[in-house]
């Protein structure tokens, strides 16, 4: 994007392919700057933190005071929400409050942070809502996204133009464009495929781009590729929730042993509780034990 300064190209780069420990090492030697893109360049480092899983380094670091901007504050509320289920109610009411407040309204983090967190509660119309006149490629990338979540493609299309004007060659615009064409389909499988290929020879393999390609291959019926790339992704991140389910995916289709995709179902329940296949196969689990139950019980 023109406006956007070339200063923090790189960071943002690394942090939207997933590349999350190499964006907070590129953050960390970013300090001759203008103070909003320092500012700017911290909200960055924190999610990178965020997207670790390391919640504690971003709840300590950013200070509850007077002078914290609103966007670090924002990023905060998304550690507390992330790292502590007990206080999503606050969270949530804090939210409401800063959005409505018009010395804070305005702050396109906030709303970027607060439709994040509607999306992680399911509450798609409040994260559309947040972001409805984003202007920013984070914002209209997530605004892409929501409408993926929603089944409106044609809609997602149209913000991929907005995007593809502001700047068609931004690596974020590339990614918008891969999600739309698997979400698609048909022949577009293969040019999804193709651009995630391109930014994995450009900037390297990220456990986000090699479960791009590994998704678009399985939509293609290419089972025994999508393995291979996911064992890939699977070193980059052991415990990656989005590796995990697709592998589990993909072992299904290729019929393996039992065991084999049990073992993996165990550890993304390890890792990822709250991840929504775990939560569909903790729903189908126990209607199967209460059936089961019944039918005991008339025995």
């Amino acid at each position: 994007m023109a406006s956007e300064p070339d200063d923090l190209y790189t960071l943002r780069t690394l942090f939207w392919l997933g590349n999350y420990q190499r964006a907070v090492t590129e953050g960390s030697g970013l300090t001759r700057l203008p103070e909003a893109l320092r500012i700017e360049v911290k909200e960055f480092v924190y999610r990178s933190y965020i997207a670790m899983g390391q919640h504690s380094i971003v709840l300590d670091e950013i200070k509850d005071a007077p002078g914290t901007p609103v966007s670090l504050q924002a990023v905060k509320l998304l550690a507390r929400y992330l790292s502590d289920p007990s206080a999503t109610e606050l969270v949530l009411m804090t939210l409401g409050e800063w959005l409505a407040d018009p010395s804070s309204a305005g702050n396109p983090s906030l709303q970027l942070i607060a439709a994040l967190i509607y999306m992680h509660e399911n509450n798609i119309k409040d994260a559309l809502k947040a972001i409805r006149h984003g202007t920013t490629m984070e914002q209209l990338a997530l605004t892409i996204q929501i409408y993926l979540k929603m089944d409106r493609p044609d809609l997602a299309t149209k913000q991929v133009r907005l995007m593809q004007q502001a700047d068609e060659d931004a690596t974020l615009t590339q990614l918008a464009l891969a999600w739309t064409y698997l979400a698609n389909g048909g022949k577009k499988l293969q040019e999804a495929a193709f651009i995630y290929e391109e930014l994995i020879d450009k900037f390297g393999p990220t456990t986000s781009l090699l479960n791009g390609v590994a998704v678009a291959n399985m939509h293609m019926g290419k089972f025994d590729e999508a393995e291979k790339t996911l064992a890939s992704a699977l070193q980059q991140g052991p415990n990656d929730p989005d590796t995990l389910v697709n592998l589990i995916s993909c072992y299904q289709h290729l019929s393996k042993p039992t065991e084999l995709i049990q073992r993996h179902i165990n550890q993304l329940r390890t890792g990822a509780p709250n991840n929504p296949m775990v939560q569909q196969l903790n729903t189908v689990e126990g209607a199967f034990d209460r059936v089961a139950d019944t039918y005991a019980l008339k025995d």
